[in-house]
């Protein structure tokens, strides 16, 4: 078969199991036959990156993404990389893929070998040296009763951060905001703890389609802001589309507001703290996650997106970031209509519930974006909805003050 730009699984089947063949020949790269062979290697590799997830394909990431999707953990794929220990070391990049194992991988886990016989990456990006280990709040999560033995909290602790199990996915995990001073540790233990209240959500399982978040919805989640029971309503709202919201105060010295990231299966999850309490901060929070759970997640390989200080503006500004603040805003309340209202030219309480009431949403938003559009953050402070949040779960423990 002559070579061409595969289209169809039955042609990559075919040029896949010819590029085995000659690979096993190992023709000299000047003959004929290894010219062929790297033709076809490189039309397999043009195909299985349209295929697979992945801007820049790793062996081991391709393997660790397929094992989040299938929820399997090391020992689940031992035997396929020749035993426990040899996993390990495979899945911590220090011992090579071999033939076998890719054979394996290929048949068993379904990982086209055009990714596996690449050379993986030296380290699993910087994210693995962040880790601070002596900084794990374990007297926070024991109090939180997220486990009540040691015993318990080192296995968890392990699982949350080893590479092959970690829902915060390290390297695939952006946090925005994040200075040298930033406890990244913290940050990723409060995703995977995001996730696991996520995935025991079981009533969710195959609620989400591409069509559960658009702009139709988040509109119309906007407007839940007017009711009296708007927090809890937009979670309803959300969780009836598939999309899991879950309430996890910060970790102390975070300044994690919130996170957008995904399930083991690919579905949503918007995780919010409530470190402000207020009810503008809740619904602009909610939209910015929203917006990257729709937008962003999966792009470039992102699967997590955790905001620090979401009300501070970003010095470096990050794309996704502008697209979900624009969006976001644009959403709550349009751009045009708010420029053209009294309470943006001639602020006051009379024309905030004015404006309020023509368009249906919380007057908290409009004073919220007054406050920081002027940067006047004791205006209004009446309208905000401050302590209004987080009595709105009284099923989450908040650390009183």
């Amino acid at each position: 078969m002559e070579p061409r730009i595969i289209k169809t699984e039955e042609q990559y089947r075919r040029f896949l199991s010819e590029v085995e063949t000659l690979a096993a020949e190992d023709p000299d790269p000047e003959s004929q036959a290894g010219a062929r062979l790297e033709l076809l290697a490189k039309l397999v590799e043009d195909y299985e990156k349209a295929r697979f997830p992945f801007e820049k394909s790793d062996p081991i990431d391709a393997i660790l993404f397929r094992m989040e999707q299938k929820g399997l953990r090391q020992r689940d794929i031992a035997e396929l990389l020749g035993g426990k220990n040899r996993a390990s070391e495979v899945l911590a990049r220090k011992r090579p893929l071999t033939l076998s194992m890719i054979r394996s991988l290929y048949e068993r886990l379904d990982i086209p070998p055009g990714l596996l016989i690449r050379e993986p990456e030296a380290s699993y990006g910087s994210s693995e040296n962040e880790i601070d280990l002596n900084a794990i709040p374990t007297r926070e999560i024991l109090q939180r009763r997220w486990v009540t033995t040691a015993t318990e909290l080192k296995e968890w602790i392990r699982s949350a951060l080893a590479p092959t199990g970690s829902p915060a996915y390290l390297k695939h995990t952006l946090t925005v905001g994040a200075t040298t001073s930033t406890n990244r540790t913290k940050i990723w233990l409060w995703l995977a703890r995001v996730r696991d209240v996520a995935e025991s959500r079981t009533y969710l399982h195959g609620r989400y389609t591409r069509e559960s978040l658009n702009e139709e919805a988040l509109a119309y989640l906007v407007k839940l802001s007017w009711m009296e029971r708007g927090p809890q309503l937009a979670r309803e709202f959300l969780e009836e589309r598939g999309v899991a919201v879950v309430i996890e105060p910060h970790f102390k010295g975070s300044g994690l507001d919130g996170a957008a990231l995904l399930s083991k299966g690919g579905t949503p999850i918007i995780g919010l703290t409530v470190r402000h309490n207020r009810l503008d901060n809740f619904w602009f929070t909610l939209l910015h996650e929203c917006v990257h759970a729709w937008k962003h997640l999966n792009s470039s390989g992102l699967r997590a997106i955790a905001d620090l200080d979401i009300e501070q503006p970003e010095s470096e500004p990050i794309d996704i970031e502008n697209e979900a603040n624009s969006l976001a805003a644009e959403l709550l309340l349009p751009r045009g209509v708010w420029r053209r209202s009294e309470a943006y030219m001639n602020p006051s309480a009379e024309a905030i519930h004015e404006l309020a009431s023509k368009h249906q949403i919380s007057p908290a938003i409009i004073a919220g974006r007054i406050r920081f559009e002027r940067k006047d953050y004791r205006a209004f402070s009446r309208l905000i909805g401050n302590g209004q949040v987080r009595r709105a779960f009284p099923e989450v423990t908040w650390e009183t003050t």
